[in-house]
């Protein structure tokens, strides 16, 4: 009897052990581990700390709350010696305000020695003193940003970045009306640790959501007044171009500010803030409004998009879908008047193939809708006499895939019409081969029949030629 050869065993796959999460409160996490668990949020939380005063008192003090707490909690040799020199100007509110220069001037010379022990209640503390000054901490703002960002980017502790952010986060907080009507001078400030300079990347993300509490108040005010939003997507648009006009390669700047605006949209649970669909649709209206268009502007636009679309679900997406679809056919339609431009209709057509194949377009709920956009750019590129672009086709690809039939068929002949004209046979060829690779039963389905009719004509055209 012959045996037969067992041939070549295959050896069975490796089973990667990822373990379990330990439920021990005390146990060792590198400091990536450490960094990555953080989360700079105060916008959810109504008081930073324990401090309580007395409101209907005029002359209590957050700043001397703050101290007598922390007189017992940290007994570090540095607190001490800050407590000690303190103590005697800051007996009550009015004494406060009276030597603030000299508050500052302390607080500032015990953080610079960044002393691990003490830097806690010190930054408690000067977010304290600036609640308590309010406009009047304006003085010492711009110093106290630079100082405490400064520490959170050089400093080797976990917990010190956490309490610097913290900090920063609380005085963009407290002084957020004397901010959100211009955030360009602090976004100038903020720049270096957005990533415009060398950081490590940990320090531009949280940068990133300490502003993107002010930012999101900028949104929330858009309906009253325009111009704090605007202002603040210009600049930010200004200095994506002037990155790329130097032709400085910044890939983590770029990365802090798409980290910036999308922290500003996304809410909590999966969802939108109720302020992130006007600030998309600024940002959009930032970026179109330019005759020329940068690649940097597309990719921060692309960027901001898909970080929102990895947030979300399809229901919580929806409002943003439908300020990318308005935006994007209100646009086109200036093209009937030739009002718009060639880099106009880029945009429109990347952001288009954004929104629908990222995560497999399942985030898109209004397909009519995306069909209707689609039928639109694909008239205007035929209007102008001009194929379609790779962006556009891929587009295309996607949506007659991924489009239920009750709401493709009815507008899958305009489709494909515009994509299998005479002028478009070399990217009708692309089309099809694209389609049959990603969903071969759909394409004998619904595209094979227009295929044939078009190597039909082709061979007749040949023929009588």
């Amino acid at each position: 009897m012959t045996v037969k050869s067992p041939g070549r065993r295959s050896r069975p796959k490796k089973v990667v052990k990822r373990g379990t999460t330990s439920t021990r409160k005390h146990r060792f996490q590198s400091f990536n581990q450490r960094v990555a668990v953080l989360n700079i949020d105060p916008i959810h939380k109504t008081q930073r700390s324990n401090t309580e005063i007395n409101e209907d008192n005029p002359t209590a003090s957050y700043f001397k709350a703050d101290l007598d707490r922390w007189k017992d909690l940290n007994l570090s040799e540095n607190f001490s010696n800050f407590y000690r020199e303190i103590t005697p100007l800051c007996d009550s509110l009015p004494q406060v305000l009276h030597y603030h220069v000299d508050i500052a001037s302390t607080l500032t010379s015990f953080i610079e020695k960044g002393d691990s022990h003490s830097l806690e209640p010190l930054l408690s503390l000067l977010a304290s003193f600036a609640h308590d000054l309010a406009s009047k901490f304006e003085l010492h703002f711009s110093d106290a940003v630079i100082l405490v960002a400064s520490l959170a980017a050089k400093h080797a502790d976990v917990e010190v970045i956490e309490w610097s952010f913290n900090c920063l986060a609380w005085l963009f907080k407290y002084l957020s009306r004397l901010l959100v009507p211009d955030l360009r001078p602090l976004l100038r400030i903020m720049s270096p640790y957005l990533g415009k300079e060398h950081q490590k990347f940990f320090t531009t993300r949280f940068a990133a959501e300490s502003m993107s509490f002010l930012v999101r108040k900028a949104a929330l005010v858009y309906h009253k007044n325009q111009k704090p939003l605007e202002n603040a997507v210009i600049f930010i648009l200004a200095e994506v171009d002037e990155m790329e006009r130097q032709a400085r390669s910044a890939p983590l700047y770029n990365q802090g500010l798409k980290t910036l605006l999308v922290d500003a949209i996304k809410g909590i649970d999966r969802c939108l803030h109720s302020s992130g669909p006007t600030l998309y649709g600024c940002l959009i209206k930032g970026i179109l409004s330019e005759s020329v268009t940068t690649k940097g502007r597309i990719d921060l636009l692309e960027g901001v998009t898909v970080g929102v679309i990895h947030h979300t679900e399809a229901s919580t997406f929806h409002p943003l879908l439908e300020v990318a679809l308005r935006a994007i056919q209100g646009h086109t339609h200036q093209a009937a008047v030739g009002r718009i431009s060639d880099a106009a209709l880029e945009i429109c057509e990347r952001l288009l193939c954004v929104l629908s194949t990222v995560r497999k377009g399942s985030r898109v709920q209004e397909w009519g809708s995306t069909l209707d956009a689609l039928l639109i750019l694909l008239r205007v590129r035929e209007e102008q006499d001009q194929e379609p672009t790779p962006a556009l086709l891929e587009t295309a690809v996607v949506v007659v895939q991924s489009a239920p039939l009750d709401e493709l068929i009815p507008k899958l002949r305009l489709v494909m019409d515009r994509i299998a004209n005479q002028r478009n046979q070399d990217q009708f060829l692309v089309f099809c081969n694209i389609f049959r690779e990603l969903d071969k039963e759909r394409f004998e389905g619904l595209i094979q029949p227009y295929f044939v009719k078009q190597v039909d004509l082709v061979v007749a055209r040949s023929t009588n030629n």
